[in-house]
């Protein structure tokens, strides 16, 4: 499929509304929800009104989130996002490139986010010609800090989320970007 991605160990596939059901079944888990806006479970409702938003975003714009699939396994284990930013975090363009990841909790700690990340930030320079990449991470949210340091985003500033959450925003400019 055009817009496939390859790693080491992961295949990242775009979304498409069919992708629904791994949707759902991540944002109903309050693990994984926890630091995502109001960080409570969606609604099934939620879930798809989401996928569809992305499946379009794939649509017009030729890029967007990817589903992660474990090689080895065949698993779907979460996704690695790429999209632009939607409005209602302060302070932050909603034209931004935004770069995240939602993985299942049986796939964390295993280095798939930073993997994964990887291969979309340089997609995103190479192919987009993104001028930067953004990151929005509540600031409790440790092991998401870490990934996106690892992908050479640095913190900016603190802000407030859609929700009035609390959220730290990380960036990093493209390779020969003014800073």
């Amino acid at each position: 499929m055009s817009g496939t991605l390859e790693t080491q160990r992961l295949l990242l596939v775009p979304w498409s509304v069919d992708d629904v059901a791994l949707l759902a079944e991540l944002s109903s888990d309050s693990h994984v929800t926890r630091y995502i806006g109001r960080g409570s479970p969606w609604t099934a409702a939620q879930a798809i009104e989401v996928s569809d938003r992305q499946a379009d975003h794939w649509h017009e714009h030729g890029f967007g989130w990817r589903i992660a699939i474990e090689k080895t396994s065949g698993e779907s284990i979460g996704f690695i996002a790429l999209n632009f930013m939607e409005p209602g975090t302060a302070l932050v363009d909603p034209g931004t490139y935004e770069i995240g990841w939602w993985l299942g909790p049986g796939a964390w700690g295993r280095g798939y986010a930073g993997e994964g990340g990887r291969a979309v930030r340089d997609d995103a320079f190479q192919r987009l010609g993104a001028p930067d990449l953004t990151a929005r991470i509540q600031p409790a949210n440790a092991a998401s800090i870490g990934v996106s340091r690892s992908l050479g985003l640095t913190h900016r500033f603190d802000t407030t989320g859609r929700h009035g959450e609390p959220v730290s925003i990380f960036r990093l400019e493209a390779p020969g970007q003014l800073t």
